[in-house]
């Protein structure tokens, strides 16, 4: 793989990961286009991962490190309320328990976890399915069409207006369940949980920053199971070729989530929907030629 290859592919995974139109997607298309083997490619998807990831942390920082923070409290309270519990058995009366779910920020972080747990069930039961049809352009295809059905339907949704405040648990337990399908190549992580946010009735501006910022233990564990199921090093990539990949995605990715924020609403679901049948349709096309 050349630099410019790997400059090529970085920067559309920087586009791709944060629009609703599958980065797997088109990396597999264009992977193909330049010939570029699926077991090579899935190492350097890793480091295109931690590209994505970095970018996403840059722009956000500010709300991951307030999540961390409220995180970290919240566990010294569940801490001081056992301490309390089991020191309290005989004036129980008299004990005042911590509340833990005490902010937005708190409410959120525990909304985060819930939507990890079938994510990553569901993401392990799908994963030899994902790694048999890696590269392969009608699985690529196919994801790409399950996307465009799923943000069509979210488009055609009633409004409402679910913040952090009104959301309930078991709607983080849908985005993340949405959110695990989305290891399928062509499926859209960032499609799944956008759509599965509307059809919850998040607001439009908890809908992006809960997608988005869900992003960084999704990409997180993607690294991690991608890590695990290649044995191809970036020795055997070159060390230039990955850097260089990683950093197109990164830089790309920090000014493209800021112009997603912008671009992504229920409305414009449509619009990436037909997208995603056209790059589907190529896809399935290219398959079978």
């Amino acid at each position: 793989m050349s630099i410019l290859q790997a400059v090529l592919l970085g920067a559309v995974q920087g586009v791709t990961e944060f629009f609703p139109v599958s980065s797997s997607g088109h990396l597999t298309l264009i992977s193909n286009l330049m010939g570029i083997e699926s077991s090579t490619s899935l190492m350097f998807v890793v480091m295109l991962h931690i590209g994505t990831l970095l970018a996403v942390i840059a722009v956000f920082y500010r709300d991951i490190l307030r999540l961390l923070s409220e995180l970290v409290r919240m566990i010294g309270d569940l801490f001081c309320n056992l301490k309390l519990w089991l020191g309290g058995h005989r004036n129980p009366e008299n004990v005042r328990y911590r509340k833990i779910v005490s902010s937005n920020y708190r409410k959120f972080a525990l909304m985060l976890l819930v939507s990890m747990i079938p994510t990553s069930i569901i993401g392990y039961l799908i994963c030899p399915v994902s790694e048999a049809v890696t590269g392969n352009l009608l699985a690529s295809g196919m994801g790409l069409l399950i996307t465009a059905l799923l943000l069509l339907v979210s488009s055609f949704m009633l409004g409402s207006d679910k913040g952090p405040r009104e959301a309930k648990y078991v709607d983080a337990f849908l985005v993340g369940a949405f959110q695990g399908f989305s290891g399928f190549p062509g499926i859209s992580r960032l499609g799944m949980t956008v759509s599965s946010s509307y059809l919850s009735g998040f607001s439009r501006k908890f809908v992006l920053k809960y997608s988005f910022i869900l992003c960084v233990p999704t990409i997180l564990g993607a690294i991690i199971l991608e890590g695990t199921r290649t044995h191809t090093s970036t020795a055997a990539l070159g060390v230039g070729p990955c850097l260089a990949g990683m950093a197109a995605s990164a830089v790309v990715g920090f000014f493209i989530i800021r112009l997603a924020v912008r671009l992504i609403s229920k409305k414009r679901n449509r619009i990436f929907a037909a997208y995603c049948i056209i790059i589907g349709i190529i896809s399935v096309v290219g398959y079978l030629k």
